[in-house]
């Protein structure tokens, strides 16, 4: 899990949308205001000092839509990476259908940590399959969640409205868990 390492394989297989544009540190520099030189170096391993601020790490991130830097990131620090997709106002019919999708994958991980758990032991298959199985139903959660979200600062005047951020678990919580 090195992190400079994955930031060097985003950086390296970056592919320019335009057809006139570079790939690589050279397509990516030029969308991100620095030097091709400056970002390969930054991403090397074999350039110890050089490093990537923590806004140059996401715009990496966003631009070559490699977020494996990112998920070794929060996985280093015991956190699992979930996306959130982001609601527009075309999303709103599919209401009902996401608390569906959201009370389906919580049952198949509710199915699934009931069944591992039967034997009092959990095996690597069985931790794989739980993991899978909790990751796509926080992720539906969280759709719904900024679903939810959405509508509501849909309905306010302008200048009420703000983001809720959603809560995160902590490390204690997660620590707890795995015991």
């Amino acid at each position: 899990m090195n992190i400079t390492g994955l930031l060097h394989n985003a950086v390296r297989n970056f592919r320019g949308p335009e057809p006139e544009d570079s790939n690589g540190a050279a397509g990516l520099s030029a969308y991100m205001g620095i030097t091709a030189t400056s970002l390969s170096h930054k991403v090397s391993p074999t350039y110890p000092s050089a490093h990537c601020s923590p806004e140059e790490i996401v715009a990496i991130c966003q631009l070559t839509r490699d977020h494996a830097p990112l998920q070794a990131m929060a996985k280093a620090l015991g956190y699992v990476l979930l996306p959130v997709v982001p609601p527009d106002a075309e999303m709103d019919p599919q209401y009902v259908a996401q608390v569906t999708a959201s009370a389906k994958e919580f049952g198949e991980f509710l199915a699934e940590a009931t069944t591992s758990y039967a034997d009092r032991q959990i095996d690597d298959a069985e931790m794989r399959k739980l993991t899978k199985e909790f990751a796509e139903s926080m992720a539906a959660q969280a759709h719904l969640f900024a679903l939810l979200q959405a509508k509501h600062q849909a309905g306010k005047p302008t200048g009420e409205k703000s983001m809720v951020i959603l809560p995160v678990v902590d490390r204690m919580t997660a620590e707890a868990a795995q015991a």
